[in-house]
């Protein structure tokens, strides 16, 4: 399987909790080892902050110490791209999977299936620069959120490709780095993640490269853990710093808006509550898409706020801080 293919394992962390834990503890058991594990941490104060058994971990990292290398830097200046640009610059293998520190691999066969994924539509002739995984919600996740995941990531594979944007609209440039594995031959060759963003550097790389003439894959049978319950507020600053990105990208999301996939997950969600006859949740998500559709709105003419009403309404607050 992929020949004597490697890859190395980036993982973004600041105050991690138990799901950095239990990540490692499914990567040093993958049924195709990792030739690294890269802890790139925001904060080195508070990164055993939020993590139970801190002996346990501790115990962890250093019976992995050959493996696995925790490299610290300000969080002050944390940037999305700049952050995992620096990580995979002391990568040497042939890929990279990038995960963030709330993604636990579903088993033990993540990086051996993200691998096969290029090896199966690289033989089809589909030039894959990245493939990703389906994300599961977790035990503790709310029915509206499983609905969430569910839409976003469907259990069939999806091909990505320059021919498929009329049909797939913003989906077509969809990718999540919460795990998502990259040809590194080509991400240096494309010039790795834009930097100075305040997200979305997974959707910029992949516009990119499928306008290059390279393909991206959604592989269903490669799975991670990962969502949330976010509060309305969360929801509002995180949809704030979408709208800002998108803003900032009005050469691909004035061509092909977000919104009229926005308006399917809304509808797919909503009919599955009300046809389950969970309607105190459905009020739930009806009030959580506003808060969404408030904080895009915001976002997208951040222009006309100041600065500190930007700090204000952003979850990545020090992206505005650094414009003071």
């Amino acid at each position: 399987m992929s020949g004597s293919k490697k890859y190395d394992v980036v993982i973004l962390t600041h105050a991690p909790k138990d799901d950095l834990v239990h990540s490692i503890e499914k990567l040093i058991t993958q049924s195709i080892m990792p030739e690294k594990i890269i802890i790139y941490n925001t904060n080195e104060k508070i990164f055993y902050k939020n993590i139970n058994d801190i002996n346990e971990f501790e115990k962890l990292l250093s019976d992995n110490d050959g493996l696995i290398k925790i490299v610290n830097i300000d969080e002050a200046n944390f940037d999305h791209g700049k952050a995992r640009n620096d990580a995979a610059n002391l990568c040497e293998s042939d890929y990279i999977l990038f995960l963030t520190d709330d993604a636990v691999p579903y088993d033990s066969y993540l990086g051996e299936k993200l691998m096969k994924a290029f090896e199966e539509y690289d033989k089809k002739g589909f030039n894959v620069a990245v493939s990703y995984a389906q994300q599961i919600a977790k035990s503790d996740a709310k029915l509206k959120e499983r609905y969430v995941r569910e839409f976003n990531y469907p259990t069939h594979d999806i091909i990505k490709m320059k021919s498929r944007e009329d049909e797939l609209g913003i989906k077509n440039y969809y990718c999540s780095n919460v795990c998502a594995m990259y040809d590194r031959k080509i991400f240096n060759e494309l010039g790795k993640f834009e930097e100075g963003i305040i997200l979305n550097e997974d959707t910029f790389y992949v516009y990119l490269a499928i306008n290059k003439g390279y393909s991206v894959i959604y592989y269903a049978d490669a799975k991670v853990f990962h969502s949330h319950n976010l509060s309305y507020r969360e929801q509002f600053s995180r949809n704030f710093d979408i709208g800002v990105s998108q803003f900032e990208r009005k050469e691909i999301f004035n061509k092909i808006p977000s919104t009229k996939e926005g308006k399917k997950l809304l509808l797919n969600v909503s009919l599955k509550l009300l046809s389950r006859f969970h309607i105190i949740m459905f009020v739930d998500f009806a009030i959580e898409c506003l808060y969404r559709y408030m904080g895009f709105k915001k976002g997208k003419n951040f222009e006309k706020l100041t600065i500190d009403e930007c700090i204000k309404y952003s979850a990545n607050k020090n992206y505005f801080i650094n414009k003071k």
